[in-house]
This record gives structure tokens, sequence and C-alpha cells, in this order.
């Protein structure tokens, strides 16, 4: 590759890098601006004893849109583009937010759920965004693009809050319409910057001055998840994904029940907890993955993030001291920033060229599911078993996690170094 060559790749990778940890943070700073809030837009249209439970349902039904729309939305990104998909799921984001402040403004239930099933599969453009960096980068510097990636996400957790309280103060109906302007903010940036990052293949007909897009032939013979699974390690990082999400989500759950009822902390110190959780996936996914992709393998590193997450989920179980909570904090916070980007690298290697949006579609989707199943099975646990049993649930998950790695190191080992 000649030094232009070399200089307009970058050029092109820098500018998808930019539109797509731009989107991703955008993402969560609308989530994070609802989520804070959503208990106190609830109670005004429901009753003192369902406000928790519908409270709950909302947020399930985010993660279950999501489980259902990313793999459609990576396939699409296959077939149509990334760009394309990106620019559709930020317009589809607006449009929730700006639901939501209606629901909000008019106290209509079913319009809240709505959108918030609207904002669940838009935020499936998180496939899109991943195959776009599989596709701009080398394998070399594919863990810390996605690193990138997760500091967007993690830099979108602390500032949706922040923005979400700030704005408040206005009326409850101006956190979302700030997200849905920011929103469409990006959808300009995106159509202005963004190039087609999808591999265009050769034209297979002669008289073709371009390819066109799948055939309806070739559409018929688009992989279905089993044959996508039917790769031992395609279905191995799959797995990885669901005990991920299985571990982190007893933080949003049992943490703050914890440390309130042992400790007595209250709203505004677990705030502080989940700062410190997203400030540590900003430094590591920002500026340390690189220099450890460089030194380890993805699944070296992914084997290191699950024992650090084990070893805060028993330390949180059996915490005795304020001290250990936030010591478990952090070493959960590290391991999870830690592991996403590196098991992100590996969905994106282990598939096909033409198949990487609907991998990383099922990877997104499986850890959709977790999100859907696990947080309404920590809190049934942790009020009708015993308050340390989600963590220690979480500790099982984040256990299983190190031993599936560890296998597929072993059985794997050449092809993870090589990468």
């Amino acid at each position: 590759m000649s030094t232009a060559e070399a200089a307009s790749r970058e050029k092109v990778r820098d500018r998808v890098l930019f539109v797509v940890v731009l989107t991703v943070f955008l993402d969560l700073v609308g989530f994070g601006i609802t989520i804070p809030l959503l208990p106190f837009y609830v109670k005004p249209m429901v009753s003192e004893e369902w406000a928790g439970i519908i409270t709950g349902l909302l947020i399930s039904s985010y993660s279950f849109a999501q489980a259902l729309a990313t793999p459609v939305l990576g396939r699409l990104s296959d077939r149509m583009g990334r760009r394309s998909v990106i620019v559709l799921s930020l317009a589809g984001n607006a449009a929730s937010m700006v639901l939501f402040a209606a629901a909000v403004n008019f106290q209509v239930l079913w319009c809240l759920f709505v959108s918030r099933l609207l904002a669940g599969a838009t935020a499936g453009n998180l496939a899109a965004c991943q195959a776009a960096i599989a596709d701009v980068t080398e394998k070399h510097e594919r863990a810390p693009a996605m690193g990138r990636l997760g500091a967007g996400i993690g830099l979108g957790m602390i500032m949706g809050p922040v923005i979400g309280g700030v704005t408040a103060k206005i009326a409850l109906w101006a956190p979302p319409i700030a997200a849905a302007v920011m929103a469409l903010a990006d959808l300009v940036l995106a159509a202005a910057l963004m190039p087609e990052t999808r591999p265009v293949r050769e034209p297979e007909r002669a008289g073709h001055d371009a390819y066109r897009g799948p055939t309806r032939d070739e559409r018929r013979r688009e992989p279905s998840f089993a044959e996508i699974v039917a790769d031992k390690r395609v279905a191995t990082v799959l797995q990885m994904y669901f005990l991920t999400f299985m571990a982190m989500t007893v933080l949003n759950v049992a943490f703050p029940l914890l440390s309130h009822d042992r400790f007595g902390w209250t709203a505004e110190q677990v705030g502080y907890m989940f700062a410190i959780f997203g400030v540590s996936g900003v430094v590591i996914q920002g500026f340390l993955i690189k220099r450890l992709s460089a030194r380890f393998s993805e699944l070296g590193l992914v084997e290191t993030a699950a024992a650090l997450m084990l070893v805060g989920m028993l330390c949180a179980a059996f915490s005795t001291q304020p001290w250990m909570m936030v010591l478990a904090n952090v070493l959960i916070g590290v391991g999870v920033a830690i592991n996403n980007p590196s098991i992100s690298s590996l969905a994106s290697k282990y598939a096909r060229e033409d198949q990487r949006g609907t991998v990383l579609g099922y990877a997104q989707s499986t850890g959709s599911w977790a999100r859907t199943i696990w947080p309404a099975t920590w809190g049934f646990m942790y009020n009708r078993v015993a308050p340390i049993s989600p963590f220690l649930g979480a500790a099982a998950g984040a256990a299983l996690l190190l031993g599936v790695a560890l296998v597929l190191h072993k059985q794997d080992a050449p092809a993870s170094e090589q990468g």
C-alpha cells in the first residue's frame, strides 16, 4: 500500500470512527436521560403499588425490542450498507424521544411503552456500528477501535443522567426532547460525513458496471441462525455475550438495593458509584485497551476480565464495610471495560466478511436477551431468596464466562494469537 493510499484509508477510518462513536454515545445519552427519571414519569400514570412493576416492564420492553431488532439491522447492514442503517436508526431514535415527551406531557401510558419499544429497536444499530468499524480496520486495530466505541457508550452513561437532571428542571418532557435534538444532529452529521464501508463484491454478470446488491437467489441463500452458530467459535462468542450481560445486569437491580439496605447509601451515593463505573469504561476503553490488546490476545483479556468480575461480585456479596462495595464496583467496572471490546473484536474476527453485520447483530441480540431476562430474575432472587443471591448468581455467570474463554483459548490459541 502506497503512502497516499494509507493516508486515505486512515482518513476514512477516522471519519467512520467519529460518526459511530458519536452515534452510540447519543444512544446511551438518550437511555441515560430517561431511565433514572422513569419512576417519576410512571407514578402520575398508575397507582403506587403498580409503579415499580410498570417501571420494570418499561425497562425490559426496551431490551426486548433491542433483542429482536439487532439481528435484523445487522443483516440489513450486510445487505443495504452500514450508513443507511445507522441513519435510519437515528431517525427512529429521534422519533422515539419525541413520542416519549408526548407520553409524559399528556400522561398516556401505552404511548410510553411504544416509545420504549421504538427506542430499543433503533438502539439495535450497535451491530451496524461495530460492523462499520470492522470494515475499516485491520485485525490488529480492531480491539482498540471497539474500545473507542465502548468509551462512547461509557461516556453516554455518564452524561445521560447529568443532562437529564439539568433539563428536568425545565419540565419533565424536556429531557427526551433534548435527546431527540441530539439524535437529529447526529443524523445530519452521519448523512454528511460517513462513507459507506460495507465491502462491495465484484459484478457477477457481464454488462453490470457496479454491484447493485444481492439478487433474489442470493437473498434466499442468506445464512440462518442455525448456519451462523454452526461455526463453534461464533456459537461460543454468543455464549460469552449472554454470560457477560447476565453478570452485568445485577448492578442495575441488586447493587443499589444491597448498598442501601446494608450501608444506608442514598440515591446520590449510588449515583456516584455508577459514575465511577462509567469513568472506568471511558479510561480503559478510550485510552488503555489499545496497549492491552497489543500485548495480550482478546481471549486472554476476556479471561482476565471474567476473573475481575467474579472477584467483584463475591466482594459485593460478602461486603461488611462500605469500602468493600466501592472496591467491588471498581473491579466489576474494570472487568466489563476490558471484556466488552474484546468479545466484540472476537465476533468480528470469527465472522465471514460478508456476514459481519449479521454475526454482530446476533451477538448484540444475545446480550439484549440477557438484559431482558436477568434484571427481573435478580430482583425476584433479592426479595424472595436472599440479598446476596443475585451476586452469587452473577459470580457463577462470570465463572462460566472464564471457563468458556479458557476452553476456546485452548482450542483456538494459534488463530487468536495471530489475530
